[in-house]
């Protein structure tokens, strides 16, 4: 193998080194992407479980909320069915008033109840008044006013209880009516203070730190009050006398309850809306407890990468495992496949793997190598396209362009046909005019006519292109392909293989629409346009596939890989022709083979200069490298004539064939 060969596996080894790595990094991905949704699912439950942890707090606390007002009417409607009560009242005695209610007093007030009242319209007075206070007997005789609750059982005649602000602070407070033989003489109103009391029953079942913001600001007393009061053994740390921020208080306004998570402190603050007996939101319930949020996320997230960390190293080992044991018969595949490339079909492939995958690679190479030992014929195909047609009405024209042409048709055509029925030799036909035309058209070319089984095409016309030359050699090549492929596939069902041969040469060619009025054909005529006839047929004296002109060489990049293969005189002319052998792209061919291209182009110019022994030499080395290569034969035949019987002294290098 050449150097040039390593390389090229060796590049073959580090894409598929590459396609390894590409899998590692997908695991790999995949792994960290499975890690991250198990950790955000975590993270999830772990909220979620706070969630239901808050839901517990806040269910506890509207519970509270809408007791405490039923306390309240609770104590104070025996107060206002009460007729002892009614009778003094309706007397306006306050002494007595007091001496009577302090038993009530000392009792409900072990209850909670820390506001208990009375309101009477004193005579020839327009407003509802203060008459006598059991928790601040002192203080008695102002109006109601700023007393919505109050003012709402005066108006209504009905019991009326509900969260209300009054001079000393937030109460869920009841008042109800008070009658004596029938007629109003009062209200009563008991009450409990939203403060210590009302926080320290929330604590006593959800132990933390509890605290109460005022949102209605307006009784005098309590003006610059925001924070009404907070306990629990953190109070001064977690409450300050500021109302929180814009996006709790916004969420508060929308009657949600709300929470945050601080990780610094460890902390979920809890933030809860209350509304008044008006369904006013007034008060902000706060709640701050410690959590375990944090701690479990972080124990979660530990865990998270240690798994992932041993996922990756585990499944990079497998990995590895899994690319030696790939790798070391793909690596001698590789190298039958250049074999395979050179035609070196004869050995046997020797190559074991464990994986099952890997042996069914194997006995298919082994399956293909098999049928190339036998590769002879092309794949049927369907028939052709039809020309382009002309916007314009088609008439009698032409003009001269430089153009390529295009000449295939099977070796040995009649042959086969008289092995083969009618209907098979046209399925077998058709299959393969179609498979060449579609390569001719998907490269541009135009296909002109079929002769049989041979096809005329050319580029450059209709549509002009600078690239004819390279267009129509590269689809000579795709042809080749392809017909390489669809022997495989005859050769697969028993059916004999077409050999493809193809000459193409470049000129100035004359198309257009030739014929008569009546029936018109775009082609193609000219000398050029024959001697592509001709290099096509001079394909069987050289065992060759594709025999490309003089001009059509001249016009190529340095991409394909040829070789000067004679200088002929074709029937009929009397110019000398160089052709050439067009073997491939460079880049498809081995090293060996671009080696071999090389030396038999200086044994031809050993030859042109008549140094008959040396290129006879030349070229019987070059046979014995590359066997059977007709053209080696030829040279070293002629090399022993001319030996014998010199050319003329005008003699350059050409062989005058007498027949097509």
């Amino acid at each position: 193998m050449t150097f040039k060969n390593i390389l090229k596996s060796i590049g073959n080894i580090v894409k598929l080194s590459n396609s390894f790595f590409a899998v590692v990094v997908l695991i790999q991905v995949l792994l960290i992407s499975l890690t991250l949704i198990f950790y955000n699912i975590i993270n999830q439950q772990l909220k979620q479980d706070e969630q239901d942890r808050i839901n517990d707090v806040v269910a506890y606390v509207n519970n509270q909320l809408s007791q405490s007002p039923k306390r309240a009417l609770l104590s104070v409607l025996p107060i206002s069915d009460n007729t002892t009560f009614a009778q003094i009242l309706a007397e306006a005695n306050r002494e007595e008033l007091a001496t009577a209610t302090k038993p009530t007093w000392e009792n409900i007030k072990l209850n909670g109840i820390a506001v208990f009242d009375f309101f009477i319209k004193p005579k020839n007075s327009p407003d509802w008044v203060y008459f006598y206070r059991a928790h601040n007997p002192q203080k008695f005789g102002e109006t109601t006013q700023g007393r919505p609750l109050i003012n709402k059982s005066i108006e209504t005649h009905a019991v009326i209880s509900g969260l209300e602000q009054g001079h000393s602070g937030y109460s869920f407070r009841a008042a109800a009516p008070v009658y004596f033989n029938g007629v109003q003489v009062g209200v009563v109103e008991t009450g409990m203070d939203m403060g210590d009391s009302f926080l320290e029953i929330l604590r006593q079942t959800y132990p933390g730190n509890w605290g109460a913001y005022n949102l209605a600001r307006g009784m005098k007393s309590v003006d610059d009050k925001v924070l009404i009061n907070a306990i629990g053994p953190g109070k001064d740390k977690y409450f300050s006398n500021l109302l929180p921020n814009k996006t709790i208080l916004a969420q508060i306004n929308d009657d949600k309850t709300t929470f945050e998570l601080n990780e610094k402190t460890s902390t979920v603050s809890l933030y809860i809306p209350v509304k008044n007996f008006q369904g006013d939101i007034v008060l902000i319930i706060k709640y701050v407890t410690a959590t375990n949020y944090f701690d479990e996320l972080a124990g979660a997230r530990n865990n998270a990468f240690t798994i992932c960390l041993i996922g990756l190293i585990l499944s990079s080992l497998i990995i590895y495992a899994l690319f030696k044991m790939i790798t070391s018969p793909i690596k001698k595949l590789i190298i039958e496949t250049d074999k395979i490339k050179a035609f070196q079909l004869d050995e046997p492939i020797k190559i074991e793997s464990s994986l099952t995958e890997v042996k069914g690679l194997i006995d298919s190479m082994e399956s293909m190598k098999i049928g190339l030992q036998s590769f002879r014929k092309f794949i049927p195909a369907q028939l052709v396209r039809q020309l382009i047609e002309s916007k314009q009405e088609a008439t009698v024209s032409g003009q001269r362009r430089n153009l390529t042409v295009f000449f295939s048709d099977v070796a040995d055509f009649t042959s086969i046909s008289e092995k083969m029925t009618p209907n098979e030799l046209a399925d077998q036909l058709s299959e393969y005019l179609s498979e060449m035309t579609s390569i001719i058209v998907a490269h541009g070319g135009t296909v002109d006519k079929y002769i049989g089984d041979a096809i005329m095409a050319f580029w450059g016309a209709p549509i002009e292109m600078g690239d004819h030359a390279n267009k129509a050699c590269l689809a000579a090549l795709a042809c080749q392909q392809r017909a390489r492929q669809l022997a495989l596939k005859w050769a697969s069902e028993g059916k004999p293989i077409f050999k493809m041969r193809v000459g193409i040469n470049t000129g100035e060619i004359v198309v257009g629409n030739i014929g008569s009025t009546q029936r018109l054909s775009y082609t193609v005529l000219g000398d050029a346009v024959n001697l592509a006839s001709r290099l096509e047929g001079l394909n069987k004296q050289y065992n060759t596939s594709v025999l490309i002109g003089q001009n059509t060489l001249e016009e190529l990049p340095a991409d394909f890989a040829f070789r000067l293969i004679d200088i002929v005189v074709v029937k009929g002319k009397t110019e000398l022709v160089p052709i050439y052998e067009l073997v491939a792209l460079k880049g498809d061919i081995t090293s060996l083979d671009a080696e071999f291209l090389k030396l038999f182009s200086k044994a031809v110019n050993y030859y042109v200069d008549r140094d008959w022994s040396r290129a006879r030499g030349r070229f019987t080395q070059l046979l014995e490298s590359k066997p059977g290569d007709i053209a080696c034969e030829i040279f070293i035949r002629r090399c022993d004539e001319y030996e014998k019987n010199p050319p003329p002294e005008n003699w350059a290098g050409e062989y005058v064939y007498k027949q097509k």
